[in-house]
């Protein structure tokens, strides 16, 4: 049987293990939160540059519509120009112009029409971006509610923790205690730690001969090799 200053060491560790993960939590609640932020911010930046394509499209659709129309009464002023010249050189260079006149045309109202799908798109685009930055903000504050409480709840548990795990320390060993606190603080492993076969549940390394004997008579025992607590629980 394990004896009971063991089993008060034991007790003691159950309550500090949970202590040093539950901070550990706790410390990565803001990385967690700062991420659930960027990935909104990410969101919101693709609406912005939506938007902005959006705006971009549009003005530039004005400015051909208005090409277009300028294009189309500068040929309605030739044509009209046409009508009243009498030198031959004159008209054929006015119908030169005219012919200019109305494949600028042309070449207008094709870019318009192709600035046109481009504001569909845009709208498409911007809507698609709209849906995602409602969708994703729903999420990321409903999570940032939940990371905040759960920071609530593990910081009320620690305090909690912490005053049983100093209750509990009164029932240890004196001569146990002070190096269990230093093999904690290392915050790797469980400061006590089984031996099963001579090998330790820490460092997995063997231990001696007279170590291993010396747990199996139930005692708490140092590992040969990382020099954490041992005992047998089959002693």
């Amino acid at each position: 049987m394990v004896k009971q200053a063991i089993k008060d060491l034991l007790i003691l560790q159950a309550e500090d293990l949970r202590i040093r993960d539950l901070k550990t939590r706790y410390m990565s609640l803001p990385r967690e939160r700062a991420a659930l932020v960027a990935e909104f911010d990410v969101v919101r930046k693709g609406l912005e540059k939506a938007k902005q394509n959006k705006l971009k499209v549009e003005q530039a659709v004005k400015q051909q519509a208005a090409a277009t129309k300028a294009a189309q009464e500068k040929l309605q002023a030739l044509k009209i120009k046409s009508s009243s010249i009498k030198k031959i050189n004159e008209y054929n260079a006015i119908l030169a112009e005219i012919e200019a006149a109305k494949k600028s045309i042309s070449d207008s109202e094709t870019r318009e029409i192709e600035l046109m799908d481009e504001q569909e798109a845009a709208d498409k685009l911007l809507a698609k971006a709209e849906r995602s930055y409602k969708a994703t903000g729903r999420t990321v504050q409903a999570e940032v509610r939940e990371l905040d409480s759960l920071k609530e709840a593990i910081a009320k548990e620690i305090e909690e923790k912490e005053k049983r795990s100093a209750e509990l320390a009164k029932n240890v060993v004196p001569n146990y205690l002070e190096p269990y606190r230093r093999m904690l603080a290392a915050g790797k492993g469980s400061p006590v730690g089984t031996i099963r076969n001579g090998s330790c549940s820490n460092c997995n390394m063997k231990n001696s001969p007279q170590t291993t004997m010396e747990a199996r008579n139930g005692n708490l025992v140092n590992c040969d090799n990382c020099s954490f607590y041992l005992y047998d629980p089959e002693a």
